[in-house]
């Protein structure tokens, strides 16, 4: 590839996304003026923020073997299109931390001294925990990354119990030296949250079209890798099974704990974002490129024919 093609491709891939990002922001205009104005601007750079950090996890990474921007843009347009993310602040948070601490993770790559790094995971959702209890059910999923990745042992799967340790270590030690026992007490998870299953309610049409087709395209990005993964470096292999992974727990989570639809997705959209971008930056059929327009032309389309008074 020449200098003037790469050159070229650069300005396209950009211009792709700062396209996106118009449509992103252009989506929550009609929002802005009303009460809630600060959650919408807060949540709506966070998310941006997630966008970008993905690109650079997925290049850190190496988890796609060119580079590409389809991981922010398909980010963008799953959380863009969804005015239910356009004030959840909160959800965006965790989502962030998520995805901080699935990048702390892969760098523990066949490195068994990784007791920093299983740290401070630890320390991240156990933080997080404190306000959502949900977030605890990703401490298995991370020892079994780890044990993916041949990291874990004896001293990271330590290393992790004392980040959960030090921070509730620390709320006792403070809630000792102010002599009141209740903050602490507060403090504790409520761990029936986290088996808090119900019957979910009648999803509306758009709803239910919209969790089939990203149900079709995960399943249709879990099978291309399997097919391609065989040229695939071990660690590109490893990374993108665990997402696989991530993504269907999350998914079945989602399904079952109903009231907290939106934390889940904003969670969900990361590891099937890399799935996606994975799958269309590596196929150049005509079928595929047809099917990634359907994709972005789908949820416009969903999101005008709910929102948009006609």
């Amino acid at each position: 590839m020449n200098t003037r093609t790469k050159y070229n491709n650069f300005i396209k891939h950009w211009a792709t996304l700062a396209v996106t990002l118009l449509i992103f922001i252009a989506l929550r205009i009609p929002w802005m003026g009303k009460e809630e104005a600060l959650e919408l601007w807060s949540s709506m750079l966070v998310q941006i923020g997630i966008a970008i950090f993905t690109v650079y996890f997925v290049e850190k990474q190496g988890i796609i073997r060119q580079r590409t921007l389809l991981p922010a843009l398909f980010y963008l347009i799953l959380v863009g299109t969804n005015p239910l993310f356009f004030h959840d602040w909160r959800g965006s948070i965790y989502a962030l931390l998520i995805l901080l601490c699935l990048s702390l993770l892969f760098d523990t790559f066949q490195n068994p001294f990784s007791q920093r790094n299983a740290l401070n995971i630890s320390i991240i959702l156990t933080l997080a925990s404190l306000y959502w209890t949900p977030l605890l059910v990703f401490f298995p999923l991370f020892w079994l990354g780890m044990r993916w990745f041949k990291s874990l042992n004896l001293n990271t799967f330590f290393a992790s119990l004392m980040g959960w340790a030090v921070v509730y270590l620390f709320l006792l030690a403070w809630s000792v030296y102010k002599g009141d026992w209740t903050f602490f007490l507060q403090m504790l998870p409520d761990l029936s949250e986290l088996w808090d299953f119900r019957v979910p309610p009648m999803m509306g049409m758009e709803e239910v079209a919209t969790n089939i087709f990203l149900g079709a395209l995960f399943f249709l990005s879990v099978i291309n890798n399997f097919v391609v993964g065989t040229i695939e470096k071990a660690h590109a292999k490893t990374a993108l099974a665990f997402l696989s992974l991530l993504a269907g727990v999350i998914a079945v989570f989602f399904l079952g704990q109903y009231q907290w639809r939106s934390e889940w997705l904003l969670i969900s959209y990361i590891p099937l974002s890399v799935l996606l971008a994975h799958y269309f930056t590596l196929s150049y059929k005509r079928s595929t490129v047809a099917l990634f327009w359907a994709t972005v032309l789908f949820f416009l389309l969903v999101f005008a024919w709910q929102w948009i008074p006609w």
